[in-house]
């Protein structure tokens, strides 16, 4: 449509231009150079409208996924000229998947004063997304016609964490040695050795507020001690090229993150390690809970399924290093014929696999996948040691 408009004057007046010289009219004639001098100032004004700006945007560092992101726009003409509106269109990254765009509103740039306007959006996937670009429309007083610039900005970096899908996976009492402190220990703080400092959540004792630093603060903030607990978590995600299945937010690979993200946050709270083998390394300094989950959030929105390694290989590769007494939690969707043969030859360790059906993912249009639900694949997890649960399908965040 926009196209059409910009055609239609010029088609006119040639119309009149052609029709004067047939008919010898000097008043169409007139009429049709008329035409063309409107056409030709207004293609001008246009043009100017989108020249000689400046541009700064202001944008979250993250957020997470399905919260509304707002991106403020602000402008600058490096002109004195009397601009009409013009319309920004930022230049979101493709593989930004989100939903209810919205338009920035038209605004007329000024010499002496900054322009402000704004767009809003919800990013429906995680990830790690950065763009430096965006397109300027501009038209003439009449509206006539439509010119457009690109311009390049400062690059915009935003960070989208995965939301946490609640889960509940009954992981037995015995976890590796002993019996595991995962129930026992409902907060930190019943240690003696200090760990941090952190702010006050729910169900916190009032005896652990450090009043100094709630006063700097202007919040509540709670000492965080070593729990004692000897619980250690360890999660590896299946991220094999071709194992994620499923469309935008919607994929086994986001189901996996949305999911670890909830359990590592629990198992925290209750005092336990929680640790991603290959993703990370080992650590002996241990974190406040606070500063550990802002490190695990940003692990959840880095990773992708790219890898060319299969999961079984990955595993056998961090055997060695993986610590005996914790729990080993693995995130499959793809049948991977060796992955039974690596858990059964490891010792000293709980293993656990969660189990993501392929096919409640798959496009309607695909054939049936093969798929880590097979019962037969299962019971040869379950031979090599492993607890099994089959997790629920998990819906888009709309």
């Amino acid at each position: 449509m926009r196209n059409v408009a910009r055609t239609v004057p010029f088609i006119a007046a040639l119309f009149l231009a052609t029709m004067a010289i047939l008919i010898n009219s000097p008043a169409l004639f007139y009429m049709a150079t008329a035409m063309f001098a409107t056409i030709l100032a207004s293609r001008a004004q246009a043009w100017l409208s989108v020249r000689g700006l400046r541009f700064e945007r202001v944008s979250p560092p993250t957020v997470n996924v399905g919260d509304t992101v707002t991106v403020g726009l602000v402008v600058w003409s490096e002109r004195r000229l009397k601009r009409p509106l013009v319309t920004i269109v930022d230049g979101l990254p493709r593989n930004l998947v989100c939903a209810d765009l919205t338009p920035s509103l038209p605004v007329a740039p000024s010499y002496d004063q900054p322009i402000h306007t704004k767009y809003s959006f919800r990013p429906l996937r995680r990830g790690k997304f950065r763009w430096a670009g965006l397109e300027v429309f501009g038209t003439d007083a009449l509206g006539l016609i439509t010119m457009s610039k690109e311009y390049a900005t400062e690059p915009a970096e935003l960070t989208v964490y995965p939301a946490p899908i609640t889960v509940s996976v009954p992981i037995p009492p015995a976890a590796g040695w002993g019996t595991s402190e995962a129930e026992s220990g409902r907060f930190r703080g019943s240690g003696i050795e200090p760990r941090g400092v952190r702010e006050y959540s729910a169900g916190d004792p009032m005896r652990y507020v450090h009043w100094a630093s709630s006063a700097r603060a202007g919040k509540l903030m709670v000492k965080e001690f070593e729990s004692g607990s000897g619980l250690v978590f360890l999660f590896v995600l299946q991220r094999t090229r071709g194992t994620e299945v499923g469309v935008g937010g919607a994929t086994t690979f986001e189901a996996m993150c949305g999911h670890c993200a909830y359990l590592a946050e629990q198992y925290l709270r209750q005092g336990a390690t929680v640790a991603f083998p290959g993703l990370e390394e080992p650590r002996s300094v241990s974190l406040s809970q606070t500063v550990r989950k802002q490190e695990i959030y940003e692990i959840l929105a880095s990773i992708q399924a790219d890898q060319t390694t299969e999961l079984s290989t990955e595993l056998a590769g961090l055997a060695r290093d993986l610590p005996e007494g914790g729990t080993l939690v693995l995130m499959v969707s793809s049948p991977d014929p060796q992955l039974p043969i690596v858990l059964g030859s490891l010792t000293g360790l709980q293993k656990v696999c969660l189990i993501y059906d392929a096919n409640d993912y798959r496009p309607a249009r695909l054939a049936r996948l093969p798929s880590a639900t097979d019962p037969a694949y299962l019971g040869q997890l379950r031979d090599a040691g492993a607890e099994v649960f089959v997790m629920p399908k998990v819906e888009a965040v709309r």
